[in-house]
């Protein structure tokens, strides 16, 4: 992690600036930082020699951020580098094909959930260069593997995504998608909530598919088609072609594998005849009143998660709450602060199931 230790730390009355860099807070060994284009926390944590100075890894910014708070950390407290192992570091510069959770989904014609090795990515950007693809896909070397591809083969159509693609699909447009593919996902025997298929995700995708776009699902797994031929089924009206060892475009190394053990392998296809309502995503993320009476106990509902971790002393009428929620399955990790008319240090990502958990947290907490 890039650091510093310096030798000596005045003290402080917050907020200041020194350059274009504010320093608007301090919570115990927390210190609130803002500059031009990044808002952050560091850490300073005294050592056997001098204090250690590190950023905070949830909200952290670029290298070229965090230097800039490291120089006027050493310049407001007169200090001296005893260590630093920062400037070396070059800029890893932001993928133009990464998105986040944040980005605008709205220019997007086909998904592929868990692309894997993006074989069948790379084949659907090619047969469709004309649309954009976007790939979600939560394994971080699988992301970089199809990225150095996209680069090399000057790939310009695809995007691609880390996230629980349950949570995507909910922040795309409505009758905006032609495709969405689901190929060969973890069959979760043991853990089957954790299934991509389900009520929940199939009718995100009927709200996101135009009419005549389709969802498909390729699995080798006999109890994954089952259950999820069951669910589809579950549905009042369903258009759905099922497939069973039928040749297919584009093979992964897996399948192949797999043809060789002669393993079955089923499709379902999943049409969508209906026009959906527009999306609606109007998620107030404000408070009216300081929380209090708070509770250290995970707070676990259908949908959503509440834990309030720790909480850092500012003065004697404000803190600094540090808490997990949102989703259940990729909660988000956050910091509030907590004050007369309390707000976020950086507001959680624009979905549904992080709004929820806002309004349980202000019923369950706002004085």
């Amino acid at each position: 992690m890039p650091h510093i230790v310096i030798d000596k730390i005045k003290k402080h009355n917050f907020p200041l600036k020194s350059g274009d860099v504010e320093f608007l807070f301090q919570a115990e060994e927390l210190i609130g930082v803002k500059t031009p284009d990044a808002k952050f926390l560091i850490k300073v944590q005294k050592r056997d020699k001098g204090w250690l100075v590190k950023y905070d890894k949830i909200t952290r910014p670029l290298i070229s951020e965090i230097k800039k708070a490291y120089k006027e950390f050493v310049r407001i407290n007169d200090a001296e580098i005893l260590f630093e192992n920062i400037e070396g570091i070059k800029e890893k510069l932001p993928n133009k094909n990464l998105l986040d959770i944040t980005s605008d989904l709205s220019g997007i014609d086909i998904v592929e959930v868990g692309f894997g090795s993006g074989r069948h990515l790379i084949y659907l950007a090619k047969e469709n260069p004309d649309k954009t693809i976007l790939g979600i896909e939560i394994h971080k070397p699988s992301i970089e593997q199809v990225l150095k591809r996209l680069e090399h083969e000057k790939i310009t159509n695809v995007r691609v995504l880390n996230h629980d693609a349950r949570i995507i699909l909910s922040k795309i447009p409505s009758n905006n998608l032609s495709a969405i593919y689901v190929h060969f996902p973890v069959p979760w025997d043991k853990k089957p909530h954790r299934r991509v298929i389900n009520r929940d995700f199939i009718q995100e995708s009927i709200r996101t598919l135009k009419p005549g776009g389709f969802l498909h699902l390729r699995t080798d797994s006999d109890n994954y088609f089952n259950y999820s031929l069951g669910e589809f089924l579950s549905f009042k009206k369903a258009d759905l072609k099922v497939k069973k060892n039928m040749p297919y475009a584009v093979s992964s190394k897996y399948e192949d594998r797999w043809k060789r053990l002669e393993k079955d392998i089923y499709d379902i296809y999943m049409t969508n005849h209906e026009i959906s309502p527009e999306l609606k995503e109007d998620f107030n993320f404000e408070f009216e009143k300081k929380l209090c009476n708070l509770d250290f106990k995970p707070k676990i509902y259908k949908n959503f998660v509440i834990h309030i971790e720790k909480v850092f002393k500012i003065d004697e009428n404000s803190e600094l709450i540090r808490l997990t929620l949102g989703n259940f399955n990729r909660p988000e990790h956050v910091y509030i602060l907590n004050k007369e008319k309390p707000e976020y240090f950086k507001p959680p990502a624009p979905i549904k199931e992080n709004h929820l958990a806002h309004l349980e947290l202000k019923r369950l907490f706002e004085c």
